[in-house]
Protein backbone atom coordinates (compact mmCIF):
# COMPACT_ATOMS: atom_id res chain seq x y z
CA UNK A 1 0.00 0.00 0.00
CA UNK A 2 0.85 3.48 -1.02
CA UNK A 3 1.35 6.49 1.89
CA UNK A 4 -1.08 9.28 2.09
CA UNK A 5 -0.17 12.94 0.35
CA UNK A 6 -2.28 15.55 0.69
CA UNK A 7 -2.71 17.10 -3.16
CA UNK A 8 -4.10 21.34 -3.08
CA UNK A 9 -4.98 23.35 -5.70
CA UNK A 10 -4.04 26.80 -6.16
CA UNK A 11 -3.70 29.63 -7.74
CA UNK A 12 -0.27 31.71 -8.24
CA UNK A 13 1.35 34.32 -10.46
CA UNK A 14 2.70 38.08 -9.96
CA UNK A 15 1.25 41.64 -11.01
CA UNK A 16 1.25 40.34 -14.64
CA UNK A 17 -0.21 36.86 -15.15
CA UNK A 18 -1.83 34.01 -13.18
CA UNK A 19 -1.88 30.21 -13.42
CA UNK A 20 -3.65 27.52 -11.30
CA UNK A 21 -1.44 24.48 -10.37
CA UNK A 22 -2.11 21.66 -8.77
CA UNK A 23 0.64 20.15 -6.58
CA UNK A 24 1.44 17.69 -4.04
CA UNK A 25 2.69 18.39 -0.49
CA UNK A 26 6.40 16.76 -0.24
CA UNK A 27 5.28 14.70 2.98
CA UNK A 28 3.77 11.80 3.66
CA UNK A 29 1.95 10.14 5.74
CA UNK A 30 1.30 6.22 6.79
CA UNK A 31 -1.81 6.76 9.06
CA UNK A 32 -4.83 8.06 7.57
CA UNK A 33 -6.33 9.67 10.41
CA UNK A 34 -3.14 11.47 10.54
CA UNK A 35 -3.45 12.76 7.38
CA UNK A 36 -7.16 13.85 7.59
CA UNK A 37 -5.81 16.18 10.62
CA UNK A 38 -3.57 17.51 8.59
CA UNK A 39 -5.31 18.24 5.56
CA UNK A 40 -8.39 19.86 8.44
CA UNK A 41 -4.95 22.09 9.86
CA UNK A 42 -4.67 23.23 6.34
CA UNK A 43 -7.96 24.53 5.85
CA UNK A 44 -8.44 25.97 9.53
CA UNK A 45 -5.34 27.80 8.55
CA UNK A 46 -5.68 28.95 5.42
CA UNK A 47 -9.52 30.73 6.91
CA UNK A 48 -7.51 32.67 9.70
CA UNK A 49 -4.33 33.21 7.51
CA UNK A 50 -7.11 35.09 4.87
CA UNK A 51 -8.97 36.43 7.79
CA UNK A 52 -5.20 37.40 8.88
CA UNK A 53 -4.30 39.13 5.64
CA UNK A 54 -7.58 40.14 4.66
CA UNK A 55 -7.52 38.77 0.98
CA UNK A 56 -11.61 38.74 0.92
CA UNK A 57 -12.73 41.52 2.98
CA UNK A 58 -13.59 39.06 6.18
CA UNK A 59 -15.84 40.85 8.45
CA UNK A 60 -16.20 37.68 10.47
CA UNK A 61 -13.85 37.55 13.14
CA UNK A 62 -11.49 34.03 12.18
CA UNK A 63 -9.44 32.02 15.63
CA UNK A 64 -5.76 31.45 15.11
CA UNK A 65 -6.34 27.79 15.58
CA UNK A 66 -5.69 26.03 18.88
CA UNK A 67 -2.91 23.68 17.09
CA UNK A 68 -1.10 26.55 15.53
CA UNK A 69 2.27 27.28 17.55
CA UNK A 70 4.92 27.89 15.62
CA UNK A 71 8.08 29.22 16.06
CA UNK A 72 8.48 32.35 14.92
CA UNK A 73 10.77 35.09 15.79
CA UNK A 74 8.41 37.63 13.81
CA UNK A 75 5.61 37.55 15.43
CA UNK A 76 3.77 39.42 13.19
CA UNK A 77 4.52 37.04 9.90
CA UNK A 78 3.22 33.88 12.47
CA UNK A 79 0.12 33.78 10.06
CA UNK A 80 2.22 33.04 7.20
CA UNK A 81 3.68 29.61 9.42
CA UNK A 82 1.80 26.30 9.81
CA UNK A 83 2.47 23.03 11.60
CA UNK A 84 0.98 19.51 10.60
CA UNK A 85 1.68 16.70 12.63
CA UNK A 86 3.75 13.54 11.17
CA UNK A 87 3.39 9.77 11.80
CA UNK A 88 5.52 9.92 14.53
CA UNK A 89 3.81 12.69 16.65
CA UNK A 90 6.35 15.42 15.90
CA UNK A 91 4.91 18.89 14.68
CA UNK A 92 6.54 20.09 11.44
CA UNK A 93 6.36 23.59 10.83
CA UNK A 94 6.65 25.22 7.20
CA UNK A 95 5.44 28.27 5.19
CA UNK A 96 2.58 27.35 2.92
CA UNK A 97 3.21 27.65 -1.00
CA UNK A 98 -0.40 28.76 -1.10
CA UNK A 99 0.15 31.91 1.14
CA UNK A 100 1.21 34.89 -0.55
CA UNK A 101 0.37 38.00 -1.92
CA UNK A 102 -0.89 36.41 -5.21
CA UNK A 103 -1.67 33.24 -4.06
CA UNK A 104 -5.28 31.79 -3.46
CA UNK A 105 -6.06 28.50 -2.05
CA UNK A 106 -9.10 26.51 -3.99
CA UNK A 107 -8.70 23.30 -2.13
CA UNK A 108 -6.51 20.27 -0.98
CA UNK A 109 -7.01 16.28 -1.15
CA UNK A 110 -5.94 13.14 0.30
CA UNK A 111 -4.25 10.81 -2.50
CA UNK A 112 -2.21 8.00 -2.00
CA UNK A 113 1.12 7.42 -3.20
CA UNK A 114 1.97 4.39 -5.10
CA UNK A 115 0.66 1.23 -5.78
CA UNK A 116 -3.04 0.30 -4.11
CA UNK A 117 -6.15 -1.54 -4.86
CA UNK A 118 -8.13 2.21 -5.20
CA UNK A 119 -5.77 3.78 -8.61
CA UNK A 120 -3.56 2.58 -11.16
CA UNK A 121 -1.55 4.43 -13.84
CA UNK A 122 -0.70 3.26 -17.33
Amino acid sequence: MGKYKIKYHYQTGDSFHTEELEEVLEYDWNDLEIAKESLKRIKEHYEWYSYKTNYYGRADEVSKPEWHNVDSSNVSDEHYLMNIRMDNGKELQFWPPWCGYFETLYGAEIVIDGDSDMSFEI
